[in-house]
């Protein structure tokens, strides 16, 4: 949905800052090589900031690639820009497991597939040849994160050369995903992948696209950035290491103060009564719970923001709602914004730590009753309210 700044954006809403996104892209292009591709990583409705918006406007910044987890989302960008009318597109690659049942749905929308056994690239084949169409695959090895891919990095390198050889394969990449223990087990996994890049080049084969890093990993690697880079974290603001240029988080999450009432000494807040009082105590209702994302971990440990101080979350947290200690912060009343992560006050990284968790969960479970409000240039752009 689109509309402009007169849409009434009170309640809870996650606001995003899409000058911000362009500010970020612009410094990952300037700290990568010019040769190098970036990929966009959008899984998972691009980490909560909704899959299709952040598609177009990462297209639109200069993305080389969309990346998502499986083919559902893949489909739904492709059905997405084909729907919109977009001029400009980007391939879409899963880099998850795509079924053998799915494969023609895949090769018809042009999707790149992640393969990792020769039964699934000659079934992939079957399937191109039947539509007279030709699948693009990249192959995943295994090189020490015990996820996916092959773990037999020989059996790869003769995979490879069979799968190269199909009539409607096209083996466009190659690649790995790091554990990002250590310098030294980080160092162990390029060698292997170096190690096959290096077999498959002896024997001629020289695959167009190879990578390695996402987000982490191409701030730390450098010098590994290989043909493209995965851009996830990075892109929305967030890294847990030291950036070389100024990252900034696009997600401000945000509500308001719906009911303010005195409680006395002896009384409870919430279920159970977890958080007792022994003087009078003013609390705020919140008209968020952890259905919305909020996890529910953060139950009498963590805080929020409003008027620029701190108000500690009491009791335990609703599906629906939550209670906030007010006594010491002036001027709230009905309606008050509140701020619950995304401010220099309240950075996402401490939310999460306070919930024992990282910042990838809680972005990604923001539910889809949590309306997405747009920002460009200070001003409303669009709004995304997937239930109306």
């Amino acid at each position: 949905m689109h509309t402009n700044s007169t849409y009434d954006v009170k309640g809870t809403r996650a606001e995003i800052n899409l000058s911000f996104l362009k500010k970020n892209f612009d410094e990952i292009r300037k700290n990568i090589r010019s040769n190098v591709l970036i990929a966009g990583v959008v899984k998972a409705n691009a980490y909560g900031h909704d899959l299709h918006t952040m598609s177009d406007e990462l297209i639109a910044l200069g993305c080389d690639y969309l990346m998502v987890a499986n083919l559902r989302e893949a489909l739904s960008i492709r059905a997405h820009i084909e729907k919109s009318g977009v001029k400009a597109s980007v391939p879409i690659m899963v880099m998850g497991v795509t079924t053998q049942d799915d494969f023609k749905r895949a090769v018809k929308a042009d999707i790149t597939l992640t393969i990792f056994t020769l039964e699934d690239a000659n079934l992939l084949n079957d399937a191109a040849l039947s539509l007279k169409k030709t699948a693009k695959v990249h192959v995943k090895l295994d090189t020490g994160f015990n996820r996916l891919g092959y773990k037999d990095h020989h059996l790869a390198v003769e995979d490879i050369q069979k799968m190269i050889q199909m009539q409607a394969i096209m083996v466009e990449g190659l690649f790995t995903h790091l554990a990002l223990k250590d310098r030294d087990s980080d160092a162990i996994q390029f060698n292997r992948f170096d190690h096959v890049i290096h077999a498959l080049e002896a024997k001629g084969i020289k695959i167009p696209i190879k990578h390695a890093c996402d987000s982490i990993g191409t701030i730390a690697y450098p010098e590994r950035q290989y043909d493209l880079v995965r851009m996830g974290a990075l892109l929305y603001g967030y890294c847990s290491r030291p950036t070389p240029f100024e990252l900034i988080p696009i997600m401000t999450l945000k509500t308001n103060i719906s009911a303010i009432k005195w409680i006395e000494a002896g009384e409870g807040v919430s279920y159970d009564y977890t958080y007792m009082v022994n003087e009078r105590r003013l609390i705020a209702t919140l008209p968020v719970g952890y259905a919305d994302g909020v996890p529910r971990a953060l139950s009498n440990q963590g805080y929020v923001i409003i008027n620029g101080m701190r108000a500690p979350i009491v009791g335990l947290m609703c599906m629906d709602q939550c209670m906030v200690d007010i006594t010491a912060i002036p001027n709230c009343k009905i309606g008050s914004e509140v701020i619950l992560f995304g401010s220099a006050l309240l950075p996402l990284g401490v939310l999460a730590s306070l919930a024992k968790t990282n910042r990838n969960e809680i972005l990604s479970r923001i539910s889809m009753r949590v309306p997405r409000v747009y920002y460009r240039d200070q001003e409303i752009c669009k709004i995304v309210d997937y239930l109306l």
